[in-house]
């Protein structure tokens, strides 16, 4: 392991500056961690400078607080052409984590599928303005797709659902996670398991818009793909 790769996993990074960051990262690097950090375009700007990443973190899931934070000190988020400019360089990329990222747009999702083809983990869970139902759609195209997270979306509905059940990413989906999305149905839990030919796991509690019709549809799915699946959560009202 190259030395800086061990001097970085060692330092809290959450005030990690730009230029810091700059002198931490080497060309070779291909996992890089930055949950902890109060990502910046200044941050994503130095990020982009490298183009052989595997796997990147940029978990922004606020952590809890107990100090008065007046919001004009608040760091502001990234804009959608910063984070852009990574996708654009991470060819190798497989593995993505974007948890509670402020600015989650079509156009973020569309450059992650046209530059990033081998994503096989995804997390944009509580993303906002959150995965509606034409991201959803463009999640889809991603060939080599196993496992994806869209926790807590307040824009996926039915139709999203579906777009994921009649996509290219259906045949390899095996972890799903859609719990805490209040705009889903049972319709959309049943077009989805239509489709999804290789899950594993399934998280859908939370939702309170879903009844027992869709215990029933897991059924349903179990009685032709129970030597698949090994998780299910749910909560039905």
């Amino acid at each position: 392991p190259h030395i800086k790769d061990k001097i970085r996993r060692s330092l809290r990074c959450r005030h990690l500056s730009p230029d810091l960051l700059q002198a931490l990262l080497h060309k070779n690097v291909t996992d890089l961690d930055l949950e902890d950090l109060e990502i910046t375009d200044s941050h994503l700007e130095v990020v982009s400078r490298y183009k052989n990443y595997r796997k990147l973190n940029l978990n922004q899931t606020k952590k809890p607080s107990f100090k008065a934070i007046e919001k004009e000190n608040e760091t502001p988020p990234p804009c959608e052409s910063s984070i852009c400019q990574v996708l654009q360089s991470c060819r190798y990329l497989h593995t993505l984590f974007m948890a509670g990222w402020q600015s989650m747009t079509l156009e973020v999702m569309t450059t992650l599928v046209t530059s990033c083809p081998h994503i096989r983990f995804l997390d944009l869970g509580h993303c906002r303005p959150g995965l509606d139902d034409r991201m959803a759609a463009k999640v889809g195209e991603l060939s080599r797709l196993e496992s994806l997270s869209v926790t807590g979306s307040t824009a996926i509905t039915d139709v999203g659902l579906s777009n994921i059940g009649a996509s290219q990413a259906a045949a390899t989906i095996k972890e799903l996670r859609i719990n805490k999305c209040r705009e889903i149905t049972d319709e959309g839990i049943e077009m989805l398991l239509m489709g999804l030919e290789a899950l594993e796991i399934l998280i859908f509690n939370g939702c309170p818009k879903v009844t027992d019709e869709s215990r029933l549809a897991l059924d349903r799915y179990l009685r032709e793909h129970r030597v698949n699946v090994r998780q299910l959560s749910w909560t039905v009202y």
